[in-house]
């Protein structure tokens, strides 16, 4: 700091002794030089400083002063670099001022007026090192940075009155695809802070989204009185999105001592990217406001509240912009959540609720989709521009027909990757708990999941009386997944693993059919028997996945009346199902030989109906049984962790566990020996 302020303040003892230089050639040269030789000699002499033609086409005029001499030059320009767009990069029509020459020799730029008429300035940075105003004399010692931006309040230059009159600044970055357009007008009138507000306004381009901005500050004298706080306004809008700081900084110079309000609404938070890079998921309509903050290179936004869509949020973040990455680092917490409102972070489109007409518009297009699966692209360049560590915990969740108790989870997102871990929701007085890992550093991004669910109650489901007979049943199951693709709908169709799903409990009848809205035609009576109603024992779907193409390895429904099996084929790459399904009565006779049930068509839904074409086999009874017992012997470990020991599925468990004791070719585990083909051990 203490090289910086020498730095300046050398500059600024320079120039005091260039302009009295100027000042006492002035006076000699004006009788004795001939007409444009001096305005000849100060272009000159300048482009041969800055190093860049610099030029002053109109007049100039020296009102003679030893101590406070008044300066005027008109049509003044500074030419630009090959690259830039424009070929000056600054030109004012007229540029009129009066500078304390004694203070200037001691280091403080004093100026009692200053007055400037249409200056338009552009800069621009055409690359991460190269940018129009570096000139060489002053990037050497970096000094242009230092007066540009001083160390201290106190050497902010003192200037009385100013005036600048249809004022223009164009920034052009191009590696980060931001262009402004800011208009400044100012004149300072009256005697309070509120008259002597300055303000600006303008707009430009951000990563090709138009925005909008008007700042509000102080007088530029008080700049430099440190015993007060910086008075700032600044409002922003860019399309839905409209941000305001409202207060005021103790440094303005370093951007430190923020204590604002930071007011923010729009239609998406995904939108916020364009302005800060962290990379938040879709959201419905959001209104949030808290403390702005900053300490060094963090800025913190604290303590705020509003909502997201229907959902409650407030929490405290902080973004540390001095990482190579910026880090952002928050823990969010929401006492109702609704769950429609977190579908952006599987991509998909939010359609019920508080929604933007943009999402009301794609909601509409959803419902006309033949496809289930969100096939919304995973931006991997927002991915990998920001690190965070988000914590989140909901109290109350509200998801009609899902019965969410709560929900907590964390996000950690280093270099392009992302896991949910831990990913804990409470639901239907169990819990599904598990991971999720998106690698996003390769051009296609690999996802990860494995999600367990442990005994959820049925009763939490079906909540109409209608469904009472479920009421005591209850399951569980596990995900494990592993795919590529640019979406949720890619990674499934390419995803390899395995996912089981086991039910215990309850019955089934012709009211909850009736009830869920299910056509199974004539496979009903195949189902339920004669007595339209039947228990359920156990129920089990173990799926073996590869490349997309979910097959079963166990299919069993165990009820009361009814051995079920069969077998699955779910195809996610165009979203079909193709199962066949044999009932074998336990009262076996010889009229008990029944048509196949066949499940086919898209997932979204799926035609019920009979094969008319086949019969199923018959068989004895304890064939059936042990065809269905073996693959079951296997996952009994899994059954106990999904459903709990003392399930319905107790007695088909302890029935498998016998069965591979007695049959050749069962190990001890359960487990088929098939030397050819090579079971996947969890």
């Amino acid at each position: 700091m203490v090289d910086s302020k020498s730095s300046l303040r050398r500059m600024l003892r320079w120039l005091g002794m260039g302009l009295l230089v100027l000042i006492l050639s002035g006076v000699i040269f004006l009788i004795f030089a001939p007409n444009g030789w001096w305005r000849n000699f100060v272009n000159t002499k300048g482009s041969a400083f800055l190093g860049r033609d610099f030029a002053i086409d109109g007049g100039i005029n020296i009102d003679w002063d030893w101590t406070q001499p008044e300066i005027t030059l008109k049509k003044v320009r500074i030419a630009n670099l090959p690259e830039g767009k424009e070929p000056d990069m600054a030109r004012i029509e007229e540029l009129d001022f009066q500078i304390r020459i004694w203070r200037l020799l001691r280091g403080e730029l004093n100026l009692p007026k200053l007055n400037i008429t249409r200056p338009r300035i552009i800069l621009e940075k055409f690359t991460p090192t190269k940018k129009n105003w570096d000139f060489p004399p002053f990037s050497e010692a970096n000094l242009a940075k230092k007066a540009a931006l001083p160390e201290e309040r106190g050497d902010f230059p003192v200037i009385g009155r100013i005036t600048i009159k249809q004022g223009s600044l164009i920034y052009r970055d191009k590696p980060r695809k931001l262009v402004t357009d800011l208009g400044i007008n100012i004149a300072q009138g009256g005697s309070t802070l509120k008259n002597n507000l300055y303000s600006f306004s303008g707009k430009g381009t951000l990563q090709d989204h138009a925005f909008t901005i008007d700042i509000k500050g102080g007088p530029p004298e008080q700049l430099r009185d440190e015993s007060k706080p910086y008075p700032l306004e600044l409002t922003l809008v860019m399309g839905a999105t409209r941000m305001k700081v409202d207060g005021t900084f103790t440094d303005p110079v370093k951007m430190t001592g923020v204590d604002a309000k930071l007011n923010m609404r729009g239609d998406n938070l995904a939108d916020l990217f364009f302005l800060t890079k962290i990379p938040l998921p879709t959201t419905p309509p959001y209104q949030l406001s808290g403390k702005l903050k900053k300490i060094g290179e963090v800025w913190g936004f604290n303590d705020f509240k509003g909502k997201v869509g229907d959902s409650d949020m407030s929490g405290d973040l902080s973004y540390d912009v001095g990482k190579e990455r910026g880090f952002v680092k928050a823990k969010l917490f929401s006492r109702l959540l609704d769950m429609k409102d977190l579908a952006g972070f599987i991509g998909a489109t939010p359609e019920r609720g508080t929604l933007s007409s943009e999402q009301k518009e794609q909601a509409a297009k959803n419902q006309q989709n033949p496809h289930l699966l969100p096939d919304v692209p995973i931006d991997l360049t927002r991915l990998r521009a920001t690190d965070m560590d988000v914590i989140f915990k909901a109290i109350k969740v509200n998801a009609p027909g899902w019965p969410l108790n709560d929900l907590d989870f964390r996000v950690n997102l280093q270099k392009g990757i992302l896991r949910l871990d831990p990913l804990n929701f409470g639901i239907a007085n169990g819990d599904i708990s598990g991971s999720l890992i998106l690698n996003g550093q390769k051009k296609l991004p690999l996802v990860e999941s494995d999600l367990i669910l442990k005994q959820l109650s049925l009763k939490q489901f079906f909540t109409d009386p209608k469904f009472a007979s479920l009421a005591a049943g209850h399951f569980g199951g596990r995900f494990k997944l592993k795919g590529n693709g640019l979406s949720l709908a890619d990674v499934l169709a390419s995803s390899d693993g395995h996912i089981t799903l086991l039910m215990s409990g309850g019955s089934i009848s012709l009211l909850i059919i009736e009830a869920a809205g299910i056509d199974l035609g004539q496979a009903l009576p195949l189902l339920l028997g004669k007595d339209n109603s039947t228990g359920i024992r156990c129920a089990i779907g173990d799926f073996n996945v590869k490349n997309g193409l979910l097959n079963s390895d166990i299919f069993v429904f165990d009820t009361t009346d009814s051995n079920i099996n069969g077998n699955a084929q779910i195809n996610l790459k165009d979203e079909t199902i193709n199962a066949r399904i044999e009932v074998n009565p336990k009262d076996f006779s010889i009229l008990s030989a029944k048509t196949p049930i066949l499940i086919e068509g898209r997932l979204k839904q799926p035609k019920i109906g009979l094969d008319t074409k086949s019969l199923a086999t018959r068989v004895a009874a304890a064939g059936v049984l042990g065809a269905f017992l073996t693959p079951v012997a296997a996952i009994i470990p899994f059954i106990e962790l999904g459903l709990g020991k003392d399930s319905d599925c107790r007695g088909l468990i302890e029935q498998a566990r016998g069965y591979s004791e007695k049959t050749p070719g069962i190990d001890r585990e359960g487990a088929k020996k098939r030397p050819h083909k090579r079971r996947r051990h969890r």
